[in-house]
Formats: structure tokens, C-alpha cells, sequence
């Protein structure tokens, strides 16, 4: 707590003035009251001036009014502290700029280290990310040539999304260029503001040579530190390319080793460390926790802070209650303060809202359900909202409340339950490619989720039969547990019962499996009447060409962005 108040920071100070208030008044008081002493005689000036029991009194209402101001000019002058990005975090104890650079050539794809290099590289990333206490951090890739995939930052989130787009084939050029890395990385650490700066390499240290060797020294003569996590193994593995097959060099297949001693040697000069990949976390006890984190960081002015925890109203609640007893009658000060008491306990409006939903729910009126929830916004209120929508078959207005509840999730599992309903509703609406995509990273969420992967697998069996301009098929999605709790959905047109097909069975909607059953959400209950749509299989083609052009595809994008970081030369280097 003292440690907080050090950073404490004043948004207006001049307004402290208004505590000297108190002391004008009391000049005042004290003239008017040097007028009263020509009012009597002495001996009855105790008696005119003071009626017996007022002196008391007047003294509590005197250091009451003071206090009521005090704090009044503490809340106005504005008191605040100094956070980092991300709301509820302290303030930063690190401040250093990191730029992380990692090795996607193709020996990256080797698999003595589970499940691959490159993959156990961007996971090694993201166990760190917990870590950081306030450092920045940027990523460059390299391979045969060196591009900046993120600048630094102080967003961890944004960082996560850029490890997520890491792909080999974002570099064109093939081999391993670690001096143009290095290179990279010390440039965008010029740069950056700040002293404290270091370069955090993940590569499977396969690639020694004169001009690394080079960007090592330029960066030991810079004062940058390098810290090496070596994702690989001294016994090697065979180098996996692109087309099939293994790298070989003059009919022998190529084996890549890590050579530590030379990227730790390098590590040590420059006053970084090197620690190779493990199991545990002693790769990261050694280098962040004992290398990056004991970097020391450059100061946080309060001034440059991009964040601030507002304090005013520590002040301002306790003035307002002691300017109300010291001028109010106490019967009123008691009844303001029982008012607000409770407004404060009153359940909000929403959880009101959402009741009413779930009663309308209840009573199978899933249009007055879906206006209730939406009404009562939140991420569970437009979860409510899709499950009412898709009772009706709408399911471009499901699509649509399960996006919002998509990005109004808190954490992986809510935007795991969001992803899966809103794959349910665009395979309601025919939109097999949106649909897939959507299970494909419920899965990444949760790897054990059966009915996301069953419902993978008839998106994309319907993406591709659509795809070769086959007939349109019967299909259904059965409701599994949550909101819905559906039979079978008929869809393109079909009609009657449908037939003994092993793509019939889906799992339905999901939410929250643990939510309580006050109103706030919703038990399996009896099946409703199965809901039908009839769709043109000429619009639905139509809507797919659509969707193709609006689907997203960073790649190319990113691609186009690092070509602006290469640094060409014709030094020729193995493929690999």
C-alpha cells in the first residue's frame, strides 16, 4: 500500500486550496464572535454568548466541517495512480523493452522436441506472457530473410493474436538468416524510448557463422543483452520439408543439432543467458525470472503513464456523508443514509431484465426471450438472446447475439461456448466454411470438446460436397445441453423425417454448464416443436461466393509487411 502512494499523482492540485475553507470560516467566526464581547457585560458574556451544552456541540460540528472539506478538496484536486494498459493491473515494477525474436526456418519443423520445434516455440512464448510484469515486448521472424510481426508493446493480448499468426510461410526466402535478425531486432530497439532494452532469441541453434557472429558482437557492443531459448536437442532430428520427405545434403540426410556452446557463449558476452527448452519451468526460471526480470528498468513517470486508477471518490463518499451530518437534522441524514444503503443491495436492472426473460422463456414466448436478453445486455444476456433467436429459426439474428456474447467473453471458456453456438447458428444458415472455422478454434480452446469436433467434421463434409456443386443434403443439429435443448432442424429445403444418415446426429448449443437456476439460466426442459427453414440452393451458393470474398486472410497482408523489413544479399545458405 505505501509502496502505491509513492506513485501517487495529483490531476488538479491547485484544487487543495479549497481545504484552507474551513480556516476562512474560522476568521470569520472568531470577528463576529470578537463583535459579541461588546455585546455584555463579562460577567454575562459565558451566558450570551454560550448557552449552556452549545460548547460541546459546536466543537464536533466544528471538526466535522473542517474534515467534510478536507476530504471535499482532496477528491477535487483528483487523486490517482498510474496503471499499465490493462485495468486492475498494479503499477509496473519493469519497465524494459523486449524484442523476441523467433526462428521459423524449416529445421523449426523437426520433431525431437514435442510436438515441433516451432510449435513448442510459440507455446514457450505464450507460458511466458504471465510473467511479464510491465516489460514491452515485440516479435520479429526470420528465416532465409528477417521481418518485424509486431512492434513492441505492452498489450499481451495483442501479442498473443501476433504468436497465433506465426507461419513459415511468411517468409519467402528459405534458410536461416540470423544476423539479419539480430539486426532487426537491435534497430527496433533503437528505436523504442527507454535504456532498458534486451533480445530474446528462440531458435533451434542449428546456424553458426561469421556474420551471426558479427550481430552478436555489434549487439554486446551496444549493451543489449541476448537471451537464448535453444528449442532443440544436441542428438538432432531430420529436417522435414515442405513437399514430403527429409533435407539431405549429397544423398545424406541432413540431421539438425543444437550447438549450445556457441549461442551460450554468445549469451554470456553480451550479459544475457541461454537455457534450453524443458519440461518444467527452469528454461523460464533462468531467463526471465533470473535474467529479463533482473534487468534493471527504466523509471515510470506518472506523467507517461497510458492509465490511471481514479481515487476521487475515497474522498468524495466520506465528505458528503459528513456535510450531511453536520447540516442536517439527523432523522433525515438517517433516512438519506438507509436510501442509498438500499439502492447500493438493490439487484440490478439487468438481473430484473433477465429474469423476465427466463419467465418468458419458460412460457416458450422466445421473441419477448430474445428482446428481454437483449435488453439486458452482457455477455449473458446476448447468449440468452441467440438461444431465443435460433427457437425461431432465425439464425442470422443467433449469428449476430453470438458474436456480441464473442467479444463481450471474460475468458477461454465463455468464447469457447460462444464460438460453438455461433458455429451451430452459421450451420443453420448454410455457411459450412464459417461454420468449421469456428469449431476448428473451439477446439483449440478445448481439444476434448467431442461435439465440436463432430461438428467440425459435417461442416466440412457439407463445405465440400457445396463445393463440388453436389445436391443439397438433409442434415440437423440436436440439441446437447444449455440454452437449447433441440430435436432435429431441418435445413435446404428439406421436409419430413429425416433419414438414417450418421451425419444427422450434432451436438447443439452450449453455455454455461454451472449457472444457477434463479432465473439467470437455463435447465434441459422438455423438446420443443422442431422449427424448419427452407433455403434456395441457389442463394446459398450465392452466399457462399459472398462469404469467400469477405473471409479474412491476414496472410497475405502480413506477408506483403515483412517484405518491407528484408535486407537482400546473395549470400547462398542451405535450405533448411
Amino acid at each position: 500500500m505505501m509502496a502505491e502512494l509513492l506513485h501517487l499523482h495529483w490531476r488538479e492540485p491547485l484544487w487543495l486550496w479549497l481545504a484552507a475553507l474551513p480556516l476562512v470560516f474560522g476568521w470569520w467566526r472568531r470577528a463576529r464572535h470578537a463583535r459579541l464581547l461588546r455585546y455584555a457585560d463579562a460577567a454575562l458574556l459565558p451566558w450570551a454568548a454560550n448557552p449552556p451544552g452549545a460548547q460541546a456541540h459546536r466543537r464536533g460540528r466544528t471538526w466535522g466541517h473542517a474534515l467534510a472539506w478536507l476530504l471535499l478538496a482532496l477528491a477535487a484536486a483528483g487523486p490517482r495512480l498510474p496503471l499499465e494498459v490493462q485495468d486492475g493491473q498494479t503499477v509496473p515494477r519493469h519497465r524494459v523493452t523486449v524484442m523476441a525474436v523467433l526462428d521459423v526456418s524449416a529445421s523449426m519443423r523437426a520433431a525431437d522436441i514435442a510436438p515441433d520445434r516451432l510449435t513448442r516455440a510459440r507455446l514457450e512464448l505464450l507460458d511466458w506472457l504471465p510473467r511479464l510484469q510491465g516489460e514491452r515486448v515485440g516479435l520479429v521472424v526470420y528465416a532465409g530473410e528477417a521481418g518485424v510481426l509486431l512492434p513492441p508493446t505492452d498489450d499481451a493480448a495483442l501479442l498473443a493474436r501476433a504468436l497465433d499468426q506465426v507461419d513459415p510461410r511468411l517468409i519467402e526466402a528459405q534458410g536461416t538468416n540470423l544476423a539479419a535478425a539480430l539486426d532487426l531486432a537491435r534497430a527496433q530497439l533503437d528505436a523504442a524510448p527507454g535504456r532498458a532494452k534486451a533480445i530474446l532469441l528462440l531458435t533451434d541453434a542449428d546456424s553458426v557463422g561469421e556474420a551471426a557472429q558479427a550481430a552478436v558482437d555489434g549487439l554486446r557492443d551496444a549493451r543489449l543483452p541476448l537471451f537464448v531459448l535453444g528449442v532443440g536437442s544436441e542428438a538432432g532430428a531430420p529436417v522435414p520439408l515442405p513437399d514430403g520427405g527429409f533435407a539431405e545434403l549429397d544423398g545424406v540426410q541432413v540431421q539438425s543439432r543444437m550447438v549450445a556452446s556457441a549461442y551460450r557463449q554468445w549469451a554470456h558476452t553480451t550479459g544475457g543467458r541461454f537455457a534450453a527448452v524443458s519440461d518444467g519451468d527452469a528454461d523460464w526460471s533462468a531467463l526471465h525470472d533470473g535474467g529479463i526480470a533482473a534487468l534493471p528498468g527504466d523509471p515510470v513517470e506518472a506523467l507517461a503513464a497510458t492509465a490511471w486508477r481514479e481515487l476521487y471518490a475515497w474522498s468524495l463518499a466520506p465528505a458528503l456523508a459528513l456535510f450531511m451530518m453536520v447540516y442536517l437534522p439527523r432523522r433525515v441524514a438517517a433516512l438519506i443514509a438507509l436510501a442509498v444503503c438500499g439502492a447500493a443491495l438493490a439487484p440490478p436492472a439487468a438481473w430484473a431484465a433477465e429474469a423476465a426473460a427466463w419467465q418468458a422463456w419458460q412460457q416458450k414466448q422466445y421473441a419477448s426471450a430474445q428482446t428481454l436478453y437483449a435488453q439486458a445486455g452482457g455477455y449473458r444476456g446476448q447468449m440468452g438472446a441467440g438461444a431465443a433467436a435460433w427457437r425461431q429459426a432465425g439464425y442470422a439474428a443467433a449469428a449476430r447475439h453470438f458474436g456480441a456474447a464473442l467479444l463481450l467473453a471474460e475468458n477461454d471458456a465463455q468464447r469457447a461456448d460462444a464460438l460453438y453456438n455461433l458455429g451451430n447458428a452459421h450451420y443453420g444458415r448454410g455457411q459450412w466454411q464459417a461454420a468449421w472455422e469456428a469449431f476448428e478454434t473451439v477446439l483449440r480452446l478445448r481439444p476434448n470438446d467431442a461435439g465440436a469436433r463432430t461438428n467440425r467434421e459435417l461442416a466440412w463434409q457439407r463445405l465440400r460436397r457445396q463445393r463440388a456443386d453436389a445436391p443439397p443434403m438433409q442434415s440437423d443439429l440436436g440439441g446437447r445441453r444449455g440454452f437449447l435443448a433441440e430435436g432435429r432442424i431441418q435445413l435446404d429445403g428439406q421436409s419430413g423425417s429425416t433419414p438414417d444418415d450418421p451425419e444427422s446426429e450434432a451436438a447443439g448449443m452450449q453455455v454455461e454448464r454451472n449457472a444457477p437456476t434463479d432465473g439467470a439460466a437455463h435447465r434441459q426442459g422438455a423438446a420443443a416443436p422442431r422449427p424448419r427453414v427452407t433455403v434456395d440452393p441457389r442463394l446459398a451458393l450465392s452466399g457462399m461466393k459472398k462469404l469467400e470474398r469477405l473471409e479474412d486472410r491476414p496472410a497475405g497482408l502480413l506477408k506483403n509487411l515483412l517484405q518491407q523489413d528484408v535486407r537482400h544479399d546473395d549470400t547462398e545458405r542451405p535450405p533448411w
